[in-house]
This record gives structure tokens, sequence and C-alpha cells, in this order.
């Protein structure tokens, strides 16, 4: 059996999507893969988890009946999200006896694309559980994540009464090759982020409607110079929601364009327009010291790949 599922990029709708703001995501070429084939220990799990070059980072030996206990604080990430699937689906303790299951992630870790949604969504598709349950109790997003993981096209997504609701969409930026993601050299943990936000006790219920906005322009919008004003402007009200620096003023300010945070601010990936040539936009950044800079096409997946 072969399951995959893609990374994320929040575009727009940052934290405020916890309060029902509407949010457009991404779903990336770069994602995860779980094979899971018949194992030598016939009354375990064999899992591992390895990156992109085939080394293995994560390594155990899990037996079903572990499974069917209650989901503990000292629990890895992993068994967590098991104990979880398996409540939902009790038969999946015994689906999983003498398998073995390898999972591989095809980016970075510290890309932040989305290593723990993935999991999610491959563990999900392996026991037939819901992953938005899933990653509501073992995790805590919004559920965007989990949207991208298995939407093969951008998507709207907000949380209405009920719970995340999302629509794929045609999205592409106006002049796309004038757009580049750059890693900002480090991972910025987004459960802390939330936790953060949420433990404030503001309501940004105008600056939730006015990011709403947003979200729908830059769906909607064809032209270029309009685009990087929508941008801009985004990132001048979370800059209040926030009460911090936006990216640009702190690291980019001498760049000829608008550069955007994409989730979680202060790590990751940052989004960046120009009007320079492309070739000259990701010189200037790798001049800065951020070698890992993608054009906009080469990270952002649009359509489903032939052979998925």
């Amino acid at each position: 059996m072969h399951f995959h599922a893609n990374g994320k990029l929040l575009i727009s709708g940052e934290y405020l999507v916890l309060d029902g703001a509407l949010a457009l995501a991404v779903p990336t070429r770069f994602g995860q893969n779980l094979q899971v084939t018949e194992g030598k220990d016939g009354g375990s799990l064999h899992w591992r988890s390895t990156d992109r070059n085939g080394n293995v980072w994560l390594e155990e030996h899990i037996q079903p009946d572990e499974l069917r206990r209650s989901i503990e604080d000292a629990d890895s990430h992993l068994i967590k999200v098991l104990k979880k699937a398996v409540k939902l689906q009790p038969g999946f303790a015994d689906e999983i006896t003498g398998k073995q299951a390898i999972a591989t992630l095809g980016f970075p870790d510290n890309w932040g694309l989305g290593s723990s949604s993935t999991l999610v969504s491959l563990i999900a598709q392996w026991s037939g559980a819901d992953a938005l349950r899933i990653n509501k109790k073992v995790f805590g997003s919004s559920g965007y994540d989990i949207a991208c993981a298995q939407s093969w096209m951008p998507i709207l997504f907000r949380i209405d009464e009920e719970g995340p609701v999302w629509d794929s969409v045609h999205f592409l930026p106006p002049q796309p090759e004038h757009f580049c993601f750059v890693h900002l050299n480090q991972k910025q943990n987004s459960r802390d982020a939330i936790a953060a936000f949420r433990s404030g006790k503001n309501k940004f219920e105008k600056e939730s409607h006015i990011i709403s906005e947003i979200s729908e322009a830059l769906l909607f919008c064809d032209d270029f110079a309009d685009f990087l004003t929508l941008l801009d402007e985004h990132e001048e009200v979370m800059q209040f929601v926030l009460q911090e620096e936006r990216v640009q003023t702190a690291r980019f300010q001498k760049f000829n364009g608008v550069v955007k945070s994409l989730g979680a601010w202060g790590g990751d990936f940052v989004l960046a327009g120009s009007d320079m040539p492309p070739a000259e936009m990701h010189q200037w950044f790798k001049k800065q010291g951020y070698e890992t800079v993608l054009p906009y096409t080469d990270m952002v997946l649009m359509e489903k790949p032939e052979g998925k």
C-alpha cells in the first residue's frame, strides 16, 4: 500500500483563520509518502521515518495493544496520532499487526511545510479515520494544513460554526515568475505560535473581516502592482494584530518589492514579489545569506501530478 500527502503554505489569513477569517492556502510539490508492506515482526508494527535521502531519523517497534490505551503527554507525536486513529477506527490496531511502514519526508524538516500534518493525513488514509479529528486532538491547528495535504489545487479555507470548510480554487498570482519563496534559515514552531495567539484576550473582528476581503481579492487579482499592494496591506494589518515588526522591516528593508510572512511569523518561508528580473531577485536574497530561494511555480502544486 502506498499513500501520499502534500505539504502546505498559508498565503493569507495566518492567525486570524483561527477566529473565522477566510484564508488562501496552497499545497506544495513537496510532501510525505508512506509505504506499507508485510513486515518480519509478526506481532508489532515496525515504523521507520526517513528523510528524502533515505536516512532514518525515527524507528519504533509498536505493539498494537499499546495503541488501544489513552493518549498520554509523554507519547511521541507518532504514537498520539496512531492512538487517535485506533480510537476512531478500532479495527486499525489489528490491521497494523505485523506490518512495516516507511514514511519518507520529501523536504527538509526545517522548511515548515507540514511534517506533522502530512503524517496525520497519511495515517488517516491508511486507517480510514477522519484526519481533521486526529489533528484537532493531537495538534489543535486550524486544519488548513490537513486540507492542503489531500488537495491538488489551492484552497480557500475558513472555520465556521460547524468546523473547517474549504473549496478548491484556481489561483495563480499575476506574473508568477516575479514571485519566489525564501527560507529564513530558521524554523518556527506553529503550535507555539498558535498557543501564544490564543492566550490573548483580544478579539479582532474588524481585522478578520479585512483579512477575509484581502484573501478573496488576492484570488481574483490579475494586476501585478495591485497584488503587491494587497500583500503589503495584509502585512500592515497583521503587524497591528500581533504587535510584531513585519519581516520586511526587520530583514529586508532594502528589497525593491514586497515580502510577506507565511503562517507563523518569525521563521520558515516568506513570499517575495518584485518587478526586478527573476534571476536578479533570487540572487539578491542569496547575497543577503538566504540560500534557499524557490520560484513560485517550483513550490506550489496547481494540479494533480501524473502517476498520483
